[in-house]
């Protein structure tokens, strides 16, 4: 007698509790799962009237067998120990529950981060890559400095050198030509010896 108050008490206080909550259409599938509240009772039949069977965990994956619109209750069949009973329609959800939910949840998130560690490490490799062609550029552009000073340098010094060989070729020219006139104009002074005439004796 005392258990059976005790199930009647339990059963109006998990119709308190769950009493706001809106029902739900549900078709006969196998992608449901008990609530993620505390535990629901499985019945022998479509009411609250039947006999208790037990009791079904939150987050437990279900297959709807049927729907009774008349009673809100729904046959399911338990996944793992394949029990089968009636629960309160309002009570199923086609939400994977929050105990499946975690592993995926979890595993996405290692996933979110090894992606994240991987294009970290990618983004490392680039600004090496990016700071070793800075440094390749900068060498290039003092190489091409220096190439442009050292070919500055040695146009300078080639014209230097062609002035002075051109001052050279004038001076030497000069030299020749003023030599050449003086030596015309000492030819010209220079006494000129008479032909000995031939006499016949």
């Amino acid at each position: 007698m005392l258990r059976k108050w005790f199930s009647i008490a339990l059963i109006a206080f998990s119709s308190q509790v769950f009493g706001l909550q809106d029902s739900v259409e549900l078709q006969a599938s196998s992608s449901h799962y008990i609530r993620d509240d505390l535990f629901v009772f499985l019945h022998a039949g479509p009411g609250r009237n039947y006999r208790i069977l037990g009791s079904v965990e939150a987050g437990t994956p279900i297959t709807i067998i049927q729907h009774n619109r008349e009673t809100e209750f729904s046959e399911i069949r338990e996944k793992v120990e394949g029990r089968t009973g009636w629960v309160e329609t309002k009570f199923v959800s086609n939400q994977i529950s929050r105990a499946e939910q975690l592993p995926i949840i979890s595993q996405q998130l290692a996933d979110s981060q090894a992606s994240l560690q991987g294009l970290q490490s990618e983004n490392s490799k680039i600004k090496q890559q990016l700071n070793d062609a800075r440094q390749q550029l900068a060498k290039l552009t003092t190489q091409t400095e220096n190439q442009t000073k050292e070919v500055n340098t040695l146009t300078a010094q080639l014209e230097a050198e062609s002035k002075d060989e051109m001052i050279k070729w004038f001076t030497w020219g000069g030299i020749v030509a003023g030599g050449g006139v003086l030596l015309g104009v000492i030819l010209t002074f220079l006494p000129k010896k008479r032909r000995r005439e031939d006499t016949w004796m």
